[in-house]
């Protein structure tokens, strides 16, 4: 048994796929086939049924999914426990939802690619659903999150600080000069939604869910840079965290709704797994994101 056989095993139960699984340990299929091979017949169980073209773990194959990820925690921790001292390198992939890798990441990137130019950094854009279950299946290293306070024992929090939000609309907009603006006055137009699993689709919609009112759904899924055109143009209501719309607000092509009745705060936090072997090239992105924030 080695370190190969464990990664290969994990990666294809975590895709589910020995074909995907190839393409991301960078091998030819018949490679990860024949390491999982050898790792089964050395367990002397099969650890996955094959049905056709569908595999899936068996009993055996679930119980030894987690220690498997253990041992290759354990391995990256001894592995960097004997180069510590030496300057970051190799690989390291952060997850990060659109907003940050527009507004903020660019700035901590240049940073940490000027001082450590031999890491390998890679991006992977998505939300909270999607990074939940690549920390914990150690497909990313490090997630940067806007969301609700998190407190889920597996994770550690290293650095948070606060993201205002507001609703928005064109300066021409009806609700542009009302004194104050409630969850009624917002359901009665047209609203650009982020999408499915967005963090603050959730905001958005725990803001309008009382209002009992009949809601008008105009665009859904768009990028920040789409709801902000939209919204500009006075097509609809939108939700958008305000580092993202100080140009549009400062302009004034977009107008700051003073709304009343809901808290529309979330945090951006940067997360990793607490089993996470904080290797030097870790430590010294947590460290910058520490100095830019």
């Amino acid at each position: 048994m080695d370190i190969k056989q464990l990664k290969a095993f994990v990666t294809v139960a975590t895709l589910n796929s020995f074909t995907r699984a190839a393409g991301q340990l960078g091998y030819v299929q018949s490679s990860i086939t024949s390491q999982v091979q050898l790792l089964e017949k050395e367990l002397g169980v099969s650890l996955f049924e094959r049905l056709g073209k569908k595999i899936s773990l068996t009993a055996e194959g679930e119980e030894f999914l987690m220690h498997a990820r253990q041992m290759i925690n354990l391995w990256e921790r001894a592995k960097g426990s004997v180069s510590a001292s030496e300057l970051p390198k190799g690989k390291l992939i952060v997850g990060a939802h659109e907003s940050i890798c527009t507004f903020f990441l660019p700035e901590i990137l240049h940073e940490y690619n000027r001082r450590y130019p031999d890491v390998q950094l890679a991006i992977k854009m998505g939300s909270w659903c999607d990074f939940e279950s690549a920390l914990r299946e150690n497909q990313i290293d490090v997630a940067i999150l806007i969301d609700r306070s998190l407190s889920v024992p597996e994770f550690v929090v290293d650095k948070e600080r606060s993201a205002p939000f507001a609703f928005l609309t064109s300066s021409e907009h009806p609700l542009a000069g009302k004194e104050h603006v409630y969850a009624e006055d917002v359901a009665e137009y047209p609203l650009l939604m982020t999408g499915e699993g967005c963090s603050w689709r959730a905001l958005f919609q725990r803001a309008l869910e009382n209002t009992g009112a009949s809601l008008q759904l105009m665009s859904e899924g768009g990028s920040i840079q789409t709801l902000k055109c939209l919204s500009a143009f006075g097509l609809g209501v939108t939700l958008l965290p305000l580092f993202a719309v100080e140009d549009e607000v400062r302009s004034n092509q977009l107008k700051k709704l003073n709304f009343r009745g809901l808290d529309l705060n979330l945090l951006i936090q940067v997360v990793y797994h607490k089993d996470k072997w904080v290797s030097s090239a870790l430590a010294a992105f947590l460290e910058i994101c520490k100095e830019k924030w």
